[in-house]
């Protein structure tokens, strides 16, 4: 059967200054180093009817939040009649240089001098609905094809101690500092799509790791991949499309930490944005001699959904218990609560401003400062005391064939280890996860990284935490199962 396959690219950098987003304090932006885009992929197989359908999404934002992708939905299949509203998966590519769509902010008022949430999220939505009504409109007969490569881009984050914690981003030059906790996932995995008269037309690019060397910078900016964006536009024309798609890769980060104070660029800055782009341009230039040579005329398309309900990571009563205690600690030389919060807040921006100005590389904040130790312990007390009325996560898992590929989704920041288990135990020949798909389900951490402790292992970063983990990955391995079964 013929695949149909439609592109669509729309800028979405905004106008004027904005709130960055991505971090535990307010960053103004100071102009553009690139644009910002959402990219759109419309994959349809004539006479299958909704479960032949599909629009992949990307979006240069933070994450995607599940009310948000609804109103695409809704606006998008409004103007597009023959066009399943599930069909539509929106995926973040979890950029830390994108602006700040909602409100409230965590600890801060939105200044008054920026573009205001409220119309940050109104030009994003009518930019993404844009882009997934063009590239429906404008399906046409295609082909396709898949190809890995490899590049050195995504590495663990999470450094190790001689006592058996683990910070992110911690310091390797400490004495008692024994390794890295996991490893990386070097495969780059790679889609091309031709039109019928073989010109390509765009390729999907699914790396673990997000993009975000400039993750603690003032000008907006896609990362690696806007930078890639422009270096494929000068190698195959200005008419390919790019879509980024971020593998488990909760734990990565595009440093190798134990090297970065020695390295000859600086991976928090544009000189480290620079060398992994031109790494990952090398790796689609040997996927796509591999691809064309492998096109696939009539894939089968095969789209299913699965609405799964994760426990939620529950704080033990010890834990509880303890997170008061921690908390009393740090309010005592306070007259209440929010004002430590607001006092401590204060010391924690000073520290951090001071970071930036000292500190050739991030990261910039401390997150063993009092501020956030208080924030933590307040997210335990909150989970204790809201846990047994909401004993669980929900989420949308979404399974997509295309010939002898599948893409499969999830919401959270998810460890590597989950997505090796899901890509080993696969069915299919070549497995894309997609992360940060169709809402923002924070961190999925690993037994192991919760037992080290550190952020992104912490209560305060994620709802699910490894019970709810295996069973993503049971499940994900059977939607892909399914997908193969006649």
């Amino acid at each position: 059967m013929k695949l149909l396959i439609g592109w669509d690219i729309q800028d979405i950098t905004p106008p004027q200054p904005v709130e960055l987003i991505g971090q535990y304090y307010q960053r103004i932006s100071r102009g553009v180093r690139d644009p910002l885009a959402v990219s759109a992929l419309a994959l349809e197989q004539p006479g299958v009817g909704a479960n032949g359908q599909v629009v992949m999404v990307s979006i240069d934002i933070v994450y995607v939040a599940k009310d948000f992708l609804d109103e695409v939905r809704t606006h998008a299949c409004a103007q597009v009649a023959d066009l399943d509203p599930q069909a539509i998966i929106l995926n973040a590519t979890h950029v830390h240089t994108a602006p700040s769509w909602f409100v409230p902010f965590r600890w801060w008022v939105p200044a008054a001098e920026v573009m205001q949430p409220a119309a940050i999220r109104a030009f994003l939505l009518e930019r993404v609905v844009r882009a997934v009504v063009n590239a429906w409109n404008t399906r046409q007969p295609g082909r396709v094809g898949a190809a890995s490569a490899y590049a050195a881009v995504g590495f663990c984050r999470r450094m190790l101690y001689a006592d058996g914690s683990a910070m992110m981003y911690g310091a390797t030059e400490r004495e008692d500092f024994v390794g890295v906790e996991g490893g990386n996932d070097p495969e780059v995995r790679l889609l091309y799509t031709w039109a019928d008269d073989d010109r390509l037309t765009g390729v999907v690019v699914n790396v673990a790791c997000a993009a975000q060397v400039m993750e603690a910078g003032y000008l907006l900016s896609a990362d690696f991949f806007g930078e890639l964006r422009t270096r494929i536009h000068t190698a195959y024309g200005t008419d390919v499309k790019l879509l980024p798609q971020v593998s488990a890769a909760g734990c990565q980060s595009p440093r190798n930490l134990p090297a970065q104070s020695k390295d000859e660029v600086n991976y928090w800055d544009e000189s480290g944005m620079v060398a992994i782009a031109e790494r990952l341009e090398n790796a689609v230039a040997d996927g796509y001699a591999a691809a064309r040579d492998h096109i696939a005329r009539a894939p089968v398309l095969k789209h299913s959904i699965t609405q799964l309900k994760l426990p939620v990571h529950r704080a033990s009563p010890a834990e509880y218990q303890a997170a008061r205690a921690e908390v009393l600690r740090l309010i005592r030389d306070f007259p209440d609560e929010a004002t430590a919060s607001q006092e401590l807040f204060a010391r924690f921006v000073a520290d951090t401003h001071a970071g930036e100005m000292r500190q050739p590389h991030g990261p910039f904040d401390n997150k063993e400062l009092d501020f956030v130790l208080l924030e933590n312990a307040q997210a335990v007390i909150q989970r204790y005391e809201t846990q047994d009325a909401a004993p669980t996560y929900s989420m949308e898992l979404h399974a997509l064939r295309l010939g002898d590929c599948v893409f499969v989704t999830n919401p959270f920041e998810l460890y590597l280890d989950y997505g090796q288990m899901i890509i080993a135990r696969s069915q299919a020949p070549r497995t894309f996860l997609v992360q940060l798909a169709c809402d923002a389900g924070r961190y999925l951490p690993t037994a192991r990284a919760m037992a080290a402790g550190g952020y992104s292992a912490l209560i305060i970063n994620g709802s699910v935490g490894p019970e709810g983990g295996r069973m993503l990955v049971d499940a994900s391995v059977k939607a892909i199962a399914e997908l193969w079964e006649e």
